[in-house]
């Protein structure tokens, strides 16, 4: 089977990467032909398809350098890209794909890639990563609070509250993507949407979407990892932004007064998050920059815990899984799909978001117990072991291709020539 997956970014840099990276290589192990569609960017893996590839451009740059022409370029690219839709349409020509699975494509490809697989009526099956599709900011936060008043397509409120970034240009170039393609054009064009949490999916449907449109189909790990020695700081490993609550951590930190933390990560929160540490005369706690995910698990096998203390919707986090299939108990907030992989007392522990007294008994807790901590991470890496495998993702995904490629989706027809 001939397979087109897109994703902006093809190289280790977030969660929606690494799914991508890890299903290129699992299809391909499997004998199927994979023909990937990103934006070239110095840190992609080489694949022979550059020439397809859309043309690097870096939003923050060009609005931290503002002027009209770097304005207009933005606006055009950020919501039609119009190069991204003649490329796809070239490498789709090219190759003829049986399937196009998308991943985070906003922004830098932008959904104007659907239609030139939507006029040859090649199926779409779309993974969700984010809530781009019902949060103009892709994460339902506000003030660091949970924020809903966009998700039945109203996307005002987000221009009006300066979501994205706190500015008022930013918000409306988002608000405007999200309009532009209304979900009602994507339902159209998209057989599956599918969503790696429970959560996100029951969500979805809640907030109008096709129930007969979207699934459920968990992320998996290439392979399981068995090296858990050490047992000597507590670990968070993320993007550093607002969303990911990392304050949260450092406040329970201070509260908790013993114990050490290795913070791996970077994001624009970074140099904030350090000076916190400074100003709290938090000594015990480590920044120790991006890493990458081999580097990511020699840190797992030494931690006490893994601690997830995200304030958003967290949809199905790699950071959970990875640490599960290290055999590490997860201190995670009860929010979004955490709750569906962390099973309080049994694989680590719930808090409620944003509460670092919680935080901080939940972390005195693995302290003082150590063999119940051990009962957790082996719980938590027979669980993974069970359902988190290449395999069984494998044999899902096959099955929601097997499903759509003989379908016809009529409705595609209505959209041809209004995008």
């Amino acid at each position: 089977m001939k397979i087109l997956i897109a994703n902006k970014y093809l190289y280790p840099r977030g969660g929606d990467c690494l799914y991508t990276l890890r299903l290129m290589d699992l299809l391909k192990s499997r004998g199927h032909e994979v023909i990937p569609f990103t934006m070239n960017h110095p840190e992609n893996i080489k694949t022979g398809f550059e020439e397809y590839f859309v043309d690097h451009i870096d939003f923050r740059e060009e609005l931290e350098n503002f002027n009209l022409s770097g304005a207009v370029k933005v606006t055009a690219r950020s919501i039609i890209n119009k190069q991204a839709a003649e490329r796809m349409d070239r490498i789709l020509e090219d190759h003829k794909p049986d399937i196009v699975h998308l991943n985070n494509i906003h922004h830098q490809l932008t959904p104007s890639i659907l239609e030139p697989a939507a006029r040859r009526n090649t199926p779409i099956i779309w993974t969700l990563h984010d809530y781009i599709l019902t949060c103009p900011d892709h994460n339902h936060l506000r003030d660091g609070s949970v924020c809903v008043k966009c998700a039945d397509g109203n996307n005002s409120h987000a221009v009006i509250n300066r979501c994205k970034k706190g500015s008022f240009g930013a918000s409306l170039l988002a608000a405007l993507e999200c309009t532009y393609f209304k979900r009602e054009k994507l339902w159209a064009m998209i057989n599956k949407f599918i969503c790696p949490s429970r959560f996100m999916a029951d969500f979805l449907i809640s907030k109008g979407f096709p129930p007969g449109r979207v699934t459920n189909i968990s992320n998996f790990l290439p392979s399981v990892q068995t090296d858990s020695r050490g047992q000597d700081y507590f670990l968070y490993f993320g993007r550093l932004s607002q969303e990911k609550g990392v304050d949260v951590l450092l406040q329970a930190m201070s509260i908790l007064k013993k114990g050490r933390l290795v913070i791996a990560g970077d994001g624009p929160d970074e140099d904030m998050l350090r000076t916190k540490t400074l100003d709290m005369g938090l000594e015990n706690i480590e920044f120790v920059g991006r890493k990458t995910p081999s580097a990511i698990m020699k840190l797992l096998s030494g931690c006490l815990a893994a601690i997830v203390p995200s304030i958003w919707l967290e949809n199905f986090p790699y950071s959970v899984m990875e640490s599960m299939s290290s055999g590490k108990p997860i201190i995670g907030s009860r929010i979004g799909g955490i709750p569906e992989l962390v099973e309080n007392g049994q694989t680590g522990l719930l808090f409620e978001p944003g509460n670092a007294i919680q935080l901080a008994e939940r972390m005195e807790r693995i302290i003082g117990n150590p063999e119940e901590a051990a009962r957790m991470g082996l719980a938590g890496r027979e669980k993974a072991l069970g359902l988190y495998t290449s395999d069984k993702h494998y044999s899902a995904i096959m099955d929601l291709y097997s499903e759509v490629l003989p379908k016809k989706i009529s409705e595609k027809s209505i959209l041809i020539g209004n995008l």
